[in-house]
């Protein structure tokens, strides 16, 4: 699908333009233009190349996939990819759809095979504006149609606004993961260790590491565009881009602060799961300790037992009248003789 926008001398802001009408108003140079391709059929991508003759090696990479964030310049345009990322619903590692835009003096295409959501409000801040200033209920009667778009006076204005939109989102992302790194911060601290807590730890930081993987090289890229001479880039609008690239120092900045906290947190709850193996460890070490003090006592109460309970007859203590409780009596006296000595000994 393809929508153009544009802002003409006479006519002011337009949109749903057709390629045939760009290509005659590119010829003479008037106005700036905006084409948004999403999803872009073969018959599309054949009418932009032949329009604007952009390199193939670009037109390969719009079509395909590329891992990083890059920046070339052409003598006529820049290049650039993109990632706007966006977090799973299930949780996990934060896809990252491509967005990538080619900017000349006075047009900027955007191609992505996804919907964006910093496009698509772009483009319904294009439809506000576009209704505000055609319609007579947003002005006097005696006021004249306002026609002009602030955004569209330079095409790097419109790249920047895009830019602008997808850093932004970028925040409430960042944001939730704050909280649900101190979620996970109080449950370690409260003693709730299990398995399903180190699996979200390891969880979160790689959703931090994913993250960096994207907004650091997405920040070099600005930064080469806020440092280059292109004419597409005006000087009015650097001060903007400088702006963002703050802001992905801010991002990356928090980033980096989140993946020190999950690693204190992973720290502290390999703390506290060893602290609970050892005082595990210490309670059996205890209970081996009685059932050993107590097999221990009666070993020899036994071997006694044992001896006489054999049914020979040659054995004269069991013909004494008084044999049965003298045994008992021994039996008596070594048990306490052991349990003074263990307790002596501090064993119990």
């Amino acid at each position: 699908m393809i929508t153009i926008y544009a802002q003409l001398p006479v006519k002011g802001f337009v949109k749903d333009l057709k390629i045939g009408d760009v290509a005659v108003l590119l010829k003479k140079k008037n106005g700036v233009f905006w084409i948004d391709l999403e999803s872009p059929s073969h018959e599309e991508v054949m009418h932009i190349q032949d329009l604007f003759n952009f390199h193939p090696l670009c037109i390969e990479d719009c079509m395909s996939y590329s891992n990083s964030p890059k920046l070339d310049v052409f003598d006529d345009y820049l290049f650039l990819v993109t990632h706007e990322p966006e977090m799973r619903n299930d949780g996990g590692i934060p896809e990252r759809p491509e967005i990538d835009f080619f900017l000349g003096r006075n047009f900027l295409v955007s191609w992505h095979h996804h919907p964006s959501r910093a496009v698509e409000k772009i483009k319904l801040s294009c439809h506000a504006e576009s209704v505000s200033h055609h319609s007579g209920k947003y002005r006097s009667k005696s006021a004249k149609p306002k026609h002009d778009m602030a955004m569209f006076h330079n095409s790097d204005f419109i790249l920047q606004a895009i830019l602008d939109n997808i850093v932004d989102n970028f925040f409430p992302v960042i944001d939730a993961l704050d909280d649900h790194i101190d979620e996970v911060e109080e449950r370690v601290l409260s003693a709730n260790a299990n398995r399903t807590v180190l699996n979200e730890i390891i969880l979160i930081k790689r959703q931090l590491a994913a993250f960096r993987r994207i907004i650091s090289p997405q920040r070099d890229v600005i930064s080469k565009l806020i440092h280059t001479t292109h004419p597409a880039v005006s000087k009015s609008s650097v001060f903007y881009f400088r702006d963002i690239y703050d802001h992905l120092i801010r991002v990356t900045e928090a980033i980096d602060s989140h993946r020190d906290a999950m690693s204190n947190i992973l720290e502290a709850y390999y703390s506290i799961v060893s602290h609970q193996m050892n005082e595990n460890s210490n309670k059996i070490n205890f209970i081996m300790q009685r059932l050993t003090i107590i097999t221990t006592i009666f070993m020899p109460l036994t071997f006694i037992a044992g001896v006489y309970g054999m049914n020979f007859d040659n054995m004269p203590e069991r013909k004494w009248t008084y044999a049965y409780f003298v045994v008992l009596s021994v039996m008596l006296a070594i048990t306490l003789l052991m349990i003074y000595f263990f307790r002596k000994r501090k064993w119990f």
